[in-house]
């Protein structure tokens, strides 16, 4: 076997860490074998990828066989992509969001083609994209923008916050293939990239449609290609930000100056018991040493989360509005996006909030000054003054409790409810739902400085849970409370004799962590991340069941267990025994099974271990 082709990406990556650096004969990459075995490895497992298309085909039956096909329509120059199956999921304002679902065959396509344009625009060597950009990369998060913002920005009087109208569907392909060409030069490429973005939608209810713009949301390709579009807005405010900025420091506070002075004249008199002295040193925690408005000093700060992205100034408002104007003009002339007036806000940051991230943002709490503890260089704490300016981070409690409300936990105003929905389920999936709804919004708001105010939240799930196991065991809640504790610890069958104790996720420490951050450092070597893939595959191994060696395919089960909690049955017990979705089969044995003539199949039975 041979790994060329992943030695290949290896060698993007170096060739690439050069930003100058052009690409050329990139689609011969479209005929290698191993990359498609590596992209179906990637999202095999993904519950969605057993979500027909528009050729109401699955990932279920995929083999080599389907490699090579895909592989010889690319070498003539004949593959073309099908139109994506659209679907529309509600969004918390009320409005629905277009989602786009390729077909199996062309999100296997649609990931070689991801993994090529990864290793020429986000190398691990040295990056295209702006280090300001946090979406959809490796190694950055939602999390990484919000910890740039608790760092960096304590200085910024202004908050532009930006939103793009109906960004990912008006991304003008035209525009789109020019900005490649920066970097790629190989039309074969570009153009299976053009039948990409036009090969149109259906809704399964009317004839298919052109895409005349735009990316569908849902293609796996699709949000690398609106990074790369929008590296252009990254790029225009790396510009704007070295013709704005000007100053070294920002120049001493003549107020502070003065009481300082004076302070330390009652000193050198020992008149530091005075009340003069006294109300002097308050007046001095409440006063910033530097001017905050010196207008002498600009600095522009700017973070983007896909098309989601702020811009920080400290300088005047009439700067703010100048930046904004830019960038309006910059959008609709150079990328053919139109800056939303009515959702665009320029924000006081000292006396109110931005939202970016679900997060509300602000700088201070209105010069209120505080005695804060930190760290010097040698890790040695230690007591200082803090005047109010630094950056505050907060949980949005209104947004969050509308979001528990639209899923039907709770009313409008947080009065906790039971799911109705959820009571079908076991008890230790119901556990396994409020649990998960909890951590995760604990864990995503960590770092806020409000973060105590969720133990409200915590409090409308763990109601919430106990009505829904109220309804489902016929017994008043208080009952369950007894019974169960808080916590709502219950012992779950795990067969005829075992069992296992779950219960609900209850957080005890409210403590404020204002740098509680997950992220880290993800460096993967791409060559040895592949190779694992590749060896590890299944996809030419033998039929496990009878070790047919002839047009083996891979079964697929979209869940190993099914939401009901009803145990597998027929030869899905099989899967649930060995842990996997897909084991490879021929196609009579494949055929079997679907007929149900192996559901009385053991594990012993098969002719191998597939695992």
């Amino acid at each position: 076997m041979s790994h060329e082709a992943i030695q290949r990406l290896k060698a993007l990556e170096q060739l690439n860490s050069n930003r100058d650096w052009t690409n050329r004969d990139l689609y011969r990459l479209m005929y290698k074998e191993d990359l498609y075995v590596i992209a179906y490895e990637r999202i095999k497992s993904e519950p969605g990828n057993m979500t027909p298309g528009t050729d109401q085909e699955t990932l279920d039956g995929f083999s080599m066989e389907h490699i090579q096909k895909i592989i010889q329509q690319m070498r003539d120059q004949t593959f073309q992509f099908k139109p994506v199956r659209t679907e529309y999921i509600p969004k918390e304002n009320g409005k629905k969001r277009k989602l786009g679902i390729p077909t199996t065959r062309d999100k296997i396509v649609q990931e070689v083609m991801r993994m090529i344009l990864q290793a020429i625009y986000d190398s691990p060597e040295g990056p295209y994209f702006s280090d300001l950009s946090h979406g959809f990369r490796p190694g950055r998060s939602c999390h990484t923008a919000l910890q740039e913002f608790r760092g960096k920005w304590s200085a910024v009087n202004w908050i532009l916050e930006g939103d793009i109208r109906a960004c990912f569907d008006e991304i003008d392909h035209n525009v789109l293939e020019s900005i490649l060409r920066k970097k790629i030069q190989d039309e074969r490429f570009i153009n299976l990239i053009r039948k990409l973005l036009g090969a149109g939608y259906m809704d399964m209810r009317g004839p298919r449609q052109d895409s005349l713009a735009g990316t569908a949301q849902g293609g796996i390709v699709s949000p690398i290609l609106a990074n790369i579009y929008l590296h252009e807005l990254d790029a225009k405010i790396e510009e704007l930000r070295q013709k704005l900025e000007k100053g070294t420091t920002r120049r001493r506070n003549p107020a502070y100056r003065r009481i300082s002075e004076r302070r330390l004249s009652l000193l050198h008199k020992g008149q530091k018991d005075s009340p003069e002295f006294n109300d002097l040193t308050k007046q001095l925690r409440q006063t910033p040493a530097h001017d905050p408005a010196d207008p002498d000093f600009v600095r522009i700060k700017y973070l983007r989360y896909a098309d989601d992205w702020i811009i920080g100034i400290h300088g005047s408002h009439s700067l703010a509005e100048q930046v904004k104007e830019e960038i309006k003009t910059f959008l609709k002339d150079e990328l053919k996006l139109t800056l939303s007036e009515e959702k665009t806000r320029i924000t006081n940051a000292r006396t109110e909030e931005a939202l970016f991230l679900g997060t509300l943002l602000r700088i201070g709490r209105g010069g209120r000054p505080t005695i804060v503890t930190t760290t010097n260089r040698w890790g040695k704490p230690f007591r200082r003054r803090a005047t109010g300016w630094q950056t505050v981070m907060r949980v949005p409690m209104d947004r969050i409790i509308r979001r528990l409300s639209n899923r039907g936990v709770c009313t409008v105003e947080g009065e906790p409810i039971a799911k109705r929905g959820w009571a079908n389920l076991d008890v230790d999936q119901i556990l396994t739902i409020y649990s998960g709804i909890n951590r995760g919004i604990q864990n995503y708001y960590r770092f806020t400085d409000n973060f105590a105010s969720l133990s409200r939240v915590q409090y409308i799930l763990q109601r919430s849970c106990a009505k829904t196991l109220a309804m489902k065991l016929k017994r008043p809640s208080a009952r369950i409370y007894r019974q169960h504790g808080k916590e709502l610890k219950f012992n779950a069958k795990l067969g005829e004799q075992r069992t296992r104790e779950v219960k609900l996720y209850v957080n005890e420490d409210w403590e404020t962590r204002r740098n509680a951050f997950f992220v880290g450092a993800t460096e993967i070597d791409i060559v040895q991340t592949a190779l694992r893939m590749r060896t590890r595959s299944k996809l030419d191994r033998p039929c496990c069941i009878c070790g047919n060696t002839d047009k083996v395919e891979m079964h697929h089960l979209r869940h190993i267990r099914k939401a009901g909690g009803k145990p597998a049955k027929g030869f899905n017990a099989i899967l649930r025994a060995l842990n996997r979705k897909q084991i490879p089969v021929c196609g009579s044995c494949h055929g079997k099974i679907h007929r149900g003539e192996y559901d009385g199949l053991k594990l012993s039975d098969l002719a191998y271990d597939p695992l």
